[in-house]
């Protein structure tokens, strides 16, 4: 049996935040490569807690990262995830945690990428000023589990101090914001950092396994690494008023990202079901 293309490979994951444990364990059992981590300034594309903004998509803002430890240690394959916490953009009035987590093949001249979206993140924030019984929130942001950071209360977020996780440090962090803010008021955040969420760091493993069972799999047809589910096929007809749903899932779709080969999956549905109808059930 051919050995895969990454077994043995030195892969480079590009990191400020202590990834390589999250990630390593699925590469390691679904492709047995030596990942290893470089430790580089990667805030210059942006940061969670908002000094720099992001300029560019997730996916290729984790493109940018995978390159930078590239270019450092001169390796042809590179990994790198890229990460988001906001109100979700279909449920209203719940956070959701998506990351993306992508590897940089310029031996293959391929780029192969996963993504995964959960709700299940630990997310807090309050305004709020020295001496004041801030228990309830620090409950709701699970303190000191998870880190925080405080920050004067002004539109630019600056002097931020991160990392938190002790009730001195906090304390000390909110009469100091509280001196330099404009009205006296420091806020109190998530520390969303992947080594300062516990919560988004299960969230990274996941879409480490993902990626790395997608790499683990080679196209049928030109044997690049990188198989695995594109989307779907849409498009199903009401069983009763017979009018079509452009955006129903109908078939799953499997494909290669390196010479486009598409092979359908399983027929998940033949007709609409009129609860779901637009027409039937407005």
């Amino acid at each position: 049996m051919t050995a895969h293309p990454y077994a043995g490979k030195r892969i480079v994951l590009t990191s400020k935040h202590e990834k390589l444990k999250l990630i390593k364990p699925a590469f390691d059992q679904y492709l047995g490569c030596d990942l290893f981590e470089e430790n580089l300034d990667t805030d210059q594309l942006g940061t969670f807690s908002g000094e720099i903004e992001r300029t560019a998509p997730p996916r290729e803002t984790a493109i940018l990262k995978a390159r930078l430890g590239m270019n450092s240690t001169g390796l042809k394959i590179g990994v790198a995830s890229e990460g988001s916490v906001s109100p979700d953009p279909v449920i209203p009035f719940v956070n959701s945690n998506i990351e993306h987590l992508v590897l940089v093949d310029d031996e293959n001249q391929i780029v192969i990428s996963e993504v995964y979206r959960s709700f299940d993140i630990t997310v807090a924030t309050i305004t709020t000023s020295p001496g004041k019984d801030i228990s309830e929130f620090l409950q709701t942001a699970d303190f000191p589990n998870h880190g925080l950071i405080v920050r004067p209360n002004a539109e630019k977020k600056n002097d931020c101090v991160k990392g938190i996780r002790d009730l001195d440090s906090l304390n000390n962090a909110i009469a100091a914001s509280s001196r330099i803010s404009a009205n006296g008021l420091a806020v109190i955040e998530s520390d969303l950092r992947a080594h300062f969420s516990p919560s988004r760091q299960k969230n990274i493993a996941i879409v480490a396994k993902q990626l790395a069972v997608r790499a683990s799999r080679l196209c049928p047809s030109c044997q690049m690494p990188g198989w695995g589910r594109s989307g779907y096929e849409k498009g199903l007809k009401c069983s009763t008023c017979k009018l079509e749903n452009p955006d129903a899932i109908r078939q799953a779709k499997t494909s290669c990202d390196n010479c486009n080969h598409i092979l359908l999956g399983q027929v998940l549905a033949k007709e609409l079901d009129p609860a779901n109808c637009q027409f039937c059930n407005p």
